[in-house]
């Protein structure tokens, strides 16, 4: 008999191969290092784990309060906190990009704190954390790409999805993605060449 229709692969195993497809169909490299942190970062946060809790009063958790809880935590606190608050940055603004659109805390809102996270993690580096600095320096430096690779694996994991070109060129708005613009190439609309005006890299 052939291989039967249900896999038995772990969590991790399924977004290992999802990442992977969509690096490569997105011409990303990457260190095994920083890609295995992106799986993990995929499986933990799927299921719940390290996700700070929501906060009284919020329908999200803001990222501008984590981010003045890190500072003012001790040393080893403000390591754990840069990480969670960079992780949740990524998730959201990659797995739920399109839930950002329009929103007070939008795309860019979550990019430039999330990478701001990384980056200060990558020089207050603890011991307590098993990773190298290199590791978080990669993902601040690149979050955008990689935001843009969880978006694809989002979109290759749903069950059902419409597909919204309005929100696509919304995205491309917000972020230039260059992603964005391809899937909107691919859909008929070529948007500027230039990230339009006021666009951070």
């Amino acid at each position: 008999m052939g291989e039967g229709l249900v896999r038995d692969v772990t969590p991790a195993e399924f977004f290992r191969e999802q990442l992977a497809a969509a690096m490569e169909h997105q011409r990303i490299c990457t260190s095994a290092f920083t890609e295995h942190y992106l799986v993990n970062l995929l499986a933990a946060c799927l299921r719940g784990d390290h996700l700070p809790q929501a906060e009284p009063g919020y329908d999200d958790v803001p990222l501008a309060l984590l981010y003045l809880r890190a500072l003012q935590a001790s040393a080893h606190e403000r390591a754990r906190r840069l990480r969670e608050m960079g992780d949740l940055a990524l998730f959201v603004s990659g797995f739920f990009a399109d839930r950002l659109i329009n929103r007070h805390a939008d795309l860019r809102y979550y990019q430039a704190l999330g990478g701001h996270a990384y980056a200060r993690l990558s020089v207050e580096h603890q011991r307590a954390l098993p990773i190298g600095p290199a590791v978080f320096s990669e993902l601040a430096a690149r979050f955008r790409e990689f935001a843009d690779v969880l978006s694809e694996v989002s979109e290759a994991t749903r069950m059902a999805s419409p597909g919204s070109i309005v929100r696509l060129y919304e995205r491309w708005l917000q972020t230039g993605s260059p992603r964005a613009a391809q899937l909107l190439t691919k859909a008929g609309i070529n948007p500027a060449p230039e990230a339009p005006e006021g666009v951070r890299h």
